[in-house]
């Protein structure tokens, strides 16, 4: 009787310990399941966002074509001194466009010709950006020259700039592009560059084609863009003028060049290195950003339309946060 009852105590203890295993088995795998249909609904919704930015894309695009231009000069420069925000709600989520006047940056592109060489101009009027958000002359010189090498099309180091060379001698070796940025996160890359000055330069500067020259839209510009304002006056010294021609632009806008230059801010104005050819007095580009929600899925995406010629023309397309344009407040100014 004794040995049957050990018996029976070792199969109980067997089958009790084979249905242990087998329960830690059953969670495991119901974790994975539970895990794979999480992971397939977030990939549907991330996959369908995917359609809606492209949504997106197309209903700007039309708004831009059928709304915008069919605008006057002056409202267009009315509407789009704010940013102007468009919902669309949906099931399961929304899409918020925010379109603003994106002529009131520093187009990168101007460092270097369509043919692909160094532009001196261009590279001039960087420097003097720079040298009146405060960056030390020096530091300006060699970021210009480093940034107008890494783009050009030859290898041929300037003075003050930086080559292969220069690059491959990095902890984590790399060339340079030999053509214009993908982003403006790229200039993170240029020799001299760090990132105090890179969040310094990052409101007033974009991307652009190569050998696309400035343009800034005195009708809508603010407070903050006469540090742009006076790089195409020729300098910080000028900074001043910038400021009081922004401030005493009259209520309807500038009508043209003559009438600015009639302005009581140009009275006494003594520069004589103004590019006045990229003084715009209407939208010359459209800045766009686009968030995208659907259940837990996001995506942000930013876009820029040349509307210059009436025209819509798409030039730019970045991902993420970091695509967008980082709005000042009023201490950083």
């Amino acid at each position: 009787m004794i040995g049957k009852s050990k018996e029976e105590g070792t199969v109980l203890l067997t089958t009790l310990l084979i249905m242990s295993i087998m329960a830690v088995i059953s969670i495991a795998i119901i974790e994975d399941i539970k895990f794979a249909v999480k992971k397939t609904i977030n990939i549907n919704d991330y996959a369908q966002t995917h359609w809606y930015v492209r949504g997106a894309e197309d209903y700007i695009e039309n708004f831009i074509n059928n709304q915008y231009n069919k605008l006057d000069i002056s409202i267009r420069n009315d509407t789009f001194n704010k940013s102007q925000s468009l919902i669309y709600p949906y099931e399961g989520g929304m899409i918020t466009a925010n379109i603003s006047d994106g002529t009131d940056c520093f187009s990168l592109g101007s460092l270097i010709t369509s043919e692909g060489k160094a532009d001196v101009a261009g590279r001039r009027q960087f420097e003097y950006l720079m040298g009146s958000l405060g960056i030390p002359e020096f530091k300006a010189k060699k970021i210009s020259y480093s940034l107008s090498d890494w783009m050009d099309a030859d290898t041929q180091r300037e003075i003050l700039g930086a080559e292969d060379g220069d690059y491959l001698r990095r902890s984590i070796p790399h060339r340079t592009s030999n053509s214009i940025l993908s982003s403006v996160m790229e200039l993170r890359s240029i020799e001299g560059m760090d990132e105090n000055i890179y969040k310094l330069l990052r409101p007033y500067i974009c991307i652009r084609v190569p050998g696309s020259k400035t343009k800034f839209n005195i009708n809508t510009s603010e407070v903050k863009d006469a540090f742009l304002l006076s790089s195409i006056l020729g300098g910080s010294d000028f900074y001043d003028t910038a400021l009081a021609i922004i401030a005493e632009r009259p209520k309807k806008g500038y009508d043209n060049l003559q009438e600015l230059r009639s302005s009581q801010a140009f009275q006494n104005f003594q520069g004589d290195n103004v590019a006045y050819d990229q003084i715009v007095f209407e939208p010359n580009f459209l800045w766009v950003e686009v968030r995208v929600d659907y259940h837990n899925a996001s995506r942000v995406v930013s876009y820029e339309y040349d509307v210059s010629t009436g025209n819509v023309g798409k030039i730019y397309k970045g991902w993420g946060y970091e695509s967008l344009r980082p709005k000042l407040k009023k201490k950083e100014l």
